[in-house]
């Protein structure tokens, strides 16, 4: 399979969280044959976590699988959605990173069917990224990322 969808949307992303990604990384590498992993060390930015600003600073490792990226995420200072995983036991999966031209209209969307916004902000100061809250109905989080509309040429 080579891309997954949820309704009409195309899912970019796998997201997982780690205390270790560097370790994590190399299991993925070995047991799955994953892309040797690519790693950014984020500046500290501003969020909007479940209504208050935090500051958030995160390690992140990419890769591939078909047309997936896999980003493995370990935080490294704040509070925010990634340590409230971490604090509750839990590490793995995460999120589904779907790329969208307009990430509020899509999250007006998914406010009108009751869930919401539990974090949001600019990710390495370029993109946009709201995570919403559906974690009890399908063990996942939604996190939309905005990407630059694209142009039509003429």
């Amino acid at each position: 399979m080579s891309e997954l969808n949820l309704g009409n949307l195309k899912i970019n992303q796998l997201g997982y969280v780690y205390k270790d990604i560097k370790k994590q990384a190399k299991i993925f590498e070995e047991k799955l044959g994953l892309p040797k992993f690519a790693y950014l060390e984020n500046k500290p930015a501003k969020y909007n976590y479940r209504g208050k600003e935090t500051t958030v600073q995160t390690m992140l490792g990419f890769s591939r699988s078909l047309n997936i990226q896999i980003e493995l995420i370990q935080l490294i200072k704040g509070d925010c959605i990634f340590k409230e995983f971490i604090d509750s036991g839990r590490k793995g999966l995460h999120h589904f990173g779907i790329y969208v031209e307009d990430a509020d209209t899509i999250v007006k969307q998914y406010i009108k069917r009751g869930y919401s916004v539990v974090h949001e902000g600019i990710t390495a100061g370029v993109r946009k990224v709201v995570y919403i809250d559906t974690f009890d109905d399908f063990g996942v989080y939604l996190e939309f990322q905005q990407t630059r509309k694209k142009r039509i040429k003429k």
